[in-house]
């Protein structure tokens, strides 16, 4: 018999088909505005204490806003929430794109555009994880949460960024309007789906009973909350500063051409799609966390690469590395909160999730930016690389924390009929 292809099996699933494909255009777009957005801010400023605020800017209301935006979503079709946050997005690009194009544009209304951006985006985060299981069949749950990052990937981290510092050495204001239109095609293809159901939840609980709820079960949660907390360091001190710093070290200190950053973002996308490829089509791990934390912590430590690159090719190796660990982790995490978490809490628990693990990235991002300075890029990500690598050693070795996964590994024997 032949075996099926979970990425094939799918596709065949409409509703799944139409969320894919929107979000693939848009992550094109986002990784046409990825460059665009950094080298319209360099040649602004020329600083990477401002590129590091507006990366922060962006970053900070996904924050504050998260909790709130789960137990929004479990009291609302993610659906349509999903519909508001890609329409309000669109209009916001479209505006920039205008105050681009009319040379109207200063850095501070750039950390305005920032802000507003990431406050739907704390909506979008929790929204798609929880509308995931509503339109998936359980058995493609992994199949689709490595589909979304293989698009991510692909488009957002491959092709759109190649194209887009192609686009933005011309026009900024072009490569923006792409973004904006990407956005539309993808509320669109939100708008083709059939309609969702609000999630059953207690009608006397306040917004705020409904947040305390979502923060109690993940508490409750050894497996849940020792995770987040680790990987909050990992996020904020190594992942994300690598896609400030790294461009960064190519331009000023190892005095490449602007185009390599393109070409950076590019081979991190292309390396972290053909990690989601492979991952889409391997079986759920018996020992789930552990196996996200080897994927983890393999990533982390290849930021210890960078003290010793000398050119373009030796840099790379970082992001090439990284990507496709954080994906393989992110994959069978996300598939293991969906698989554990009860469906009328998963919109508030993922938001606890993202909360949590990018709860300090924008004072991350703004800290490495800062100590780069200081110390140099080089020894930054050496210092760090190995500071953040040692929760993760933990939680491999912790019993507790790993609890989660003994039934898996020692099934109780099936009685005899």
């Amino acid at each position: 018999m032949r075996k099926k292809i979970a990425l094939v099996e799918l596709f065949k699933h409409r509703e799944p088909a139409l969320l894919v494909s929107g979000q693939t255009v848009s992550n094109f777009g986002d990784g046409v505005a990825l460059v665009a957005l950094t080298l319209l801010v360099y040649d602004t400023t020329g600083s990477l204490t401002k590129l590091a605020w507006f990366t922060a800017a962006r970053m900070a209301p996904v924050v504050v806003l998260l909790l709130l935006g789960g137990a929004i979503v479990d009291r609302f079709s993610r659906r349509l929430l999903l519909l508001v946050s890609d329409g309000a997005r669109a209009v916001l690009t479209a505006v920039l794109v205008i105050m681009i194009a009319t040379g109207q544009l200063r850095f501070w209304e750039l950390l305005v555009f920032g802000v507003l951006f990431g406050s739907f985006d704390a909506f979008f985060l929790p929204a798609i994880s929880a509308l995931t299981p509503e339109i998936v069949p359980e058995d493609l749950l992994s199949a689709m949460n490595a589909v979304r990052p293989l698009s991510n990937n692909l488009m957002g981290g491959m092709v759109g960024p190649a194209v887009g510092g192609f686009i933005a050495a011309f026009s900024t204001s072009w490569a923006m309007g792409v973004d904006c239109a990407t956005f539309v095609v993808s509320f669109l293809a939100l708008s083709l789906m059939k309609p969702t159901p609000k999630p059953n939840r207690n009608e006397a609980n306040s917004m705020m009973d409904d947040i305390k709820e979502g923060i109690h079960y993940v508490r409750k949660a050894r497996w849940l909350w020792t995770t987040l907390l680790g990987v909050t360091l990992v996020n904020a001190l190594v992942f994300t500063p690598m896609f400030v710093l790294l461009p960064f070290f190519l331009l000023h200190t190892l005095h490449d051409r602007q185009f390599y950053v393109g070409f950076l973002l590019a081979a991190s996308g292309a390396a972290g799609a053909i990690g989601a490829l492979i991952v889409a089509n391997l079986p759920s791990p018996k020992r789930r966390i552990r196996v996200v934390w080897i994927y983890w912590t393999i990533g982390t430590l290849s930021a210890l690469v960078i003290g010793i690159a000398t050119n373009f090719w030796e840099v790379i190796i970082f992001p090439v590395v990284a990507s496709p660990m954080m994906i393989f982790g992110n994959v069978i995490w996300e598939s293991l909160m969906q698989s554990e978490v009860p469906r009328e809490l998963l919109g508030r628990a993922s938001s606890v999730d993202w909360f949590v693990s990018l709860g300090i990235t924008p004072i991350g991002v703004v800290v490495a930016g800062a100590l780069a300075n200081q110390i140099g890029i080089r020894t930054y990500f050496v210092v760090f690389g190995l500071i953040c690598a040692v929760p993760g050693l933990y939680i491999l070795v912790s019993k507790r924390i790993n609890e989660i996964d003994e039934s898996r590994v020692n099934p109780e024997p099936t009685a005899e009929p």
